[in-house]
């Protein structure tokens, strides 16, 4: 594969220091892989994902919007009434 341009998401921003997100462009598709660190190993590539271009706007929808329920259900972990005495 000829890679266009490769797009690496910082690993603090994934899962844990063990784990990436990589995101590469060929041609007129993305491909997501998912690697984990193993010692003695190194980086390997657990699952690859292949998006065509006309996907990619429903995808970035898609996360967002999982972002946003995350986010939203963190906060109501958080969130507590307050009684006064």
């Amino acid at each position: 594969m000829n890679f266009d341009q490769d797009i690496i998401v910082n690993p603090a921003a994934a899962v844990g220091e063990d784990k990436k997100v990589e995101v590469t462009v060929d041609g007129d598709k993305a491909l997501i892989r998912m690697s984990t660190y193993a010692d003695g190993i190194g980086w390997f590539v657990q699952k690859t994902i292949t998006v065509d271009a006309e996907m990619l706007d429903g995808l970035v929808d898609q996360l967002a919007a999982a972002r946003g329920k995350i986010k939203r259900e963190g906060d109501d972990i958080l969130s507590a009434d307050i009684l006064e005495f």
